[in-house]
Parts: structure tokens; sequence; C-alpha cells
């Protein structure tokens, strides 16, 4: 029976330790399988690098230039590991050098080690395409210990909190939502942005808050492309070849109206020298009142001749 109790605390033991350990780092992989370690100080984590093919030979260098080299016997699976006990001067970027043959080219991995708080950017630097969904995302390190908040510092606009309650119907600002497939009880503060644009280009800020009661903040620049800036220097082309087309459409406006108007004056210059010539047919000669003298002895009828003529 005492047996039995030893043996049982031996692997609680065990498994503390195998705890505590994981608890000190996360992993990720980007779109490329380029891998990101992110460790506490202080806590301890292997380096991996794998081939497909047995290793004849396989080192490490770390930032600071230094070399370490791994004698294994997984090196002939094609397996190497190094255990590395986190400091500040061992952030930056790994490189592992495995050789598959004795001679020939090396096959080179490289790893991404950031030393970080209890809360961290999983990402330090972020590429969204101009109006496709993004995402900016921080995590707990020590075993996605749970969340008690999420906020968000965007470069261009009030900051917000942000939860699971948060969904795509109802977005804040209309545009920023929390992840589907994130969840604060899993260490997770993270934020889908709906249409990215330029004003969601610059430099965030990720707070979240662990059971301790701290906050812990980090930052992530993101960049956005597939936009086109209008500068005064690039529209400048584009002006004055617009304003010498429309210069040309006016002159030749102009001179296709002046001709227009010449044909339309010489057709009425004619017609006014041919009004000012004697019309054709018989000629009108002129009357004048007629006079007749009668005898006085008939002078009603004088009378009224004279009048008619008038």
């Amino acid at each position: 029976m005492c047996n039995i109790n030893l043996l049982f605390t031996f692997l609680i033991i065990i498994a503390l330790d195998y705890t505590v350990r994981v608890q000190g780092y996360r992993r990720y992989y980007d779109k490329k399988g380029r891998e990101t370690v992110l460790v506490l100080e202080g806590e301890s984590f292997d380096l991996e690098c794998k081939a497909d093919v047995g290793l004849s030979y396989c080192g490490f260098r770390n930032p600071m230039g230094q070399r370490f080299s791994v004698a294994e016997s997984t090196l002939k699976a094609g397996y190497c590991s190094l255990k590395v006990k986190t400091t500040k001067t061992d952030n930056g970027l790994w490189i592992c050098h495995m050789g598959t043959h004795v001679t020939g080219l090396e096959k080179v991995k490289l790893i991404e080690v950031r030393v970080v708080d209890p809360v961290a950017a999983v990402w330090k630097n972020i590429s969204l395409l101009h109006h496709s969904l993004g995402l900016v995302s921080c995590a707990s390190i020590r075993g996605m210990k749970p969340l008690t908040y999420c906020r968000f510092e965007p470069p261009n606009g009030p900051p917000f909190s942000i939860n699971a309650d948060i969904t795509k119907d109802n977005p804040i600002q209309g545009k920023y939502f929390f992840p589907r497939n994130k969840s604060l009880d899993r260490g997770d503060c993270a934020v889908n942005i709906l249409f990215t644009s330029e004003e969601d280009m610059g430099l965030w800020t990720c707070g979240a808050s662990l059971e301790d009661g701290k906050e812990y903040t980090d930052t992530v620049y993101v960049y956005v492309h597939g936009f086109y800036k209008i500068t005064t220097a690039s529209v400048a082309p584009y002006l004055l070849g617009l304003l010498g087309f429309l210069l040309v459409v006016v002159v030749i406006g102009m001179v296709v109206w002046r001709r227009q108007l010449c044909v339309k004056i010489r057709p009425n210059e004619e017609g006014d020298v041919h009004e000012m010539q004697a019309l054709p047919g018989p000629s009108r000669t002129l009357s004048l009142p007629r006079l007749v003298v009668e005898s006085p002895t008939e002078p009603s009828s004088s009378l009224s001749h004279s009048q008619c003529s008038n």
C-alpha cells in the first residue's frame, strides 16, 4: 500500500512538472509554416528541428551568435532538439542547421523566440488586405489561463472591450467583433476586423487581465495593403493630361464652329444682293388723277367726276 502511494505521488510530481513546463510557453505557426515561440523569462522549453531523413549532425545558433551542437541518438530518426532556459538575450531569431548528409547543402529552419509577459501578442506585425477580414490576437502564455477581460486600443479610434457576446451580427462601431474560434476562458484576447480599411493601419494595443488582477499589454503593428492613396504628386500628371485633352477639344470645337458660321453667312449675303435687283415682270406706271373740265350747264355731273378721280 505504501509503495502504491509513493508511486502515485511520484506521478503527480511528474505531471505537475510537465504542466509547469508547458504553461511557460506557447507555439504558433504562420501560413507559411514558420514557427514562433512565446516564452516567459526563466522558463525552459525545447527548440525542435525535424527532417524527413536521418541527420548526420545538428546544431543551433542563438540571436547573439552563440552556437550549440547536438549529439543525440534521435539524429538518426531525423529529430533534433535543444532545451533552453530563457533569458532576455534569447529573444530573437534562432537558426537550426541540419546536415542530412556528410557533405552537401544543409537544411535550415528559422525559429522566432519572443520573451514575453504573461499576456502577449501572437504576431507583432500583421499585413492585411484592404477591405478583407482581419484578425488581431493576443493570448495568455501560462497554459491558456482564462482572462477576466480583453480590450483593444486601435490606432485611429476609441478603445473598446470585447468578449464572445460581440458577434458579427452586433459588431462594435459596425466592424469589430470577437472571433468564433476564440475564448477568454482559454486565454484568447482577439478581435476580427470587418472590412479592413486605412484607418485600421497603425499600432494597436491589446490589454488583458489574469486572475492576479493585473493588466498586461502588448502592441501589434497592422499594415493594410491593396489600396491606393491619392496624393498631389501622383495626380498631377493625370490632371495635366486631362487639361491638355480638354484644350485640344476646345480648339477643335472653335475651328468647327467658325467654319459653320462662315458657311451660313455667305448664302445670306448673296440673298441680300438679289433682293436689291429689280424684280422681273410688267413695268409699273404711276397713275395720276385725271381732271375733266365740263360746261357749267351740268354742274352736278362735273362735281361727281372730280370726286371719283380723286
